[in-house]
């Protein structure tokens, strides 16, 4: 009896120890405010970051989150070298190699953005018509399905940048006429830069974009998935969103 409850003992010992140590799962990122952004002591923080954090917390795993450029992100993770990578679209081609929650984290505004002494504010849906234009992308980004597939077939050219706030200096600098990026996140960088009136949206928005967390197919399993899946949509539900746009944005 003594020797079935010391087995039990040391049973029930190796089950509370792993349970107490938690998971770390590493994502690859790139400053985006305010969804991405390093504090004054180099840790990431922001509107996405957190809501990873929360989601993560109830499922006992640590994330560790590497901030470099959007190139080096992708590359990293698409090449198994990382597990996740933030922020991302859902397409076709990424899902060969990346897992999706079924949950979007937000939706992204996307806009062609001008100068603000840049003559006219409407763009009538004529990709052609940019053509003749200096216009400025982040590297391997997404903007929307009518952009993105214009691109591909040539029908304009762009100047392609690592961040979004290289986009928005160069804009400001006059090197670009245009950007396509989101436009809350340029507006940021703009007021950041003490410009904040000198740059406007070109009407309509070119699309709202859901973006997510993506997961290696390599290095993580599908239940993480599910499971976090799970977590954040719980989150949004009980108005996280909108408490953490409070918390940057105001």
């Amino acid at each position: 009896m003594r020797t079935q409850m010391r087995r039990l003992a040391v049973f029930l010992l190796i089950i509370s120890s792993g349970l107490c140590q938690a998971k770390t799962i590493d994502i690859q990122s790139f400053v985006f405010p305010p969804y991405i952004m390093l504090n004054a002591q180099g840790k990431a923080e922001g509107i996405i970051v957190e809501l990873i954090q929360q989601s993560f917390e109830k499922l006992d795993v640590e994330a560790n989150f590497e901030i470099s450029n959007w190139a080096r992100a992708f590359a990293k993770v698409k090449s198994h070298q990382s597990q996740g990578l933030i922020p991302t679209m859902r397409t076709p081609d990424r899902e060969a190699y990346f897992y999706y929650p079924d949950t979007a984290f937000l939706l992204l505004d996307q806009h062609l953005i001008a100068h603000s002494s840049w003559q006219g504010n409407q763009f009538s849906g004529d990709y052609a018509e940019l053509d003749d234009y200096r216009i400025g992308k982040v590297r391997n980004a997404r903007i929307s399905p009518s952009f993105d597939n214009a691109l591909s077939q040539q029908v304009f050219d762009v100047e392609k940048h690592n961040s979004v706030e290289g986009l928005v200096k160069s804009l400001l600098r006059g090197r670009l006429d245009m950007i396509a990026t989101d436009s809350r996140q340029a507006k940021l960088v703009a007021m950041q830069e003490g410009q904040a009136d000198s740059i406007k949206l070109i009407k309509p928005a070119l699309g709202q974009v859901p973006v997510y967390l993506a997961f290696s197919k390599q290095q993580v399993d599908l239940e993480l998935v599910e499971r976090f899946n799970q977590q954040l949509k719980l989150l949004l539900e009980q108005g996280a969103l909108e408490q953490l746009e409070a918390k940057y944005l105001h």
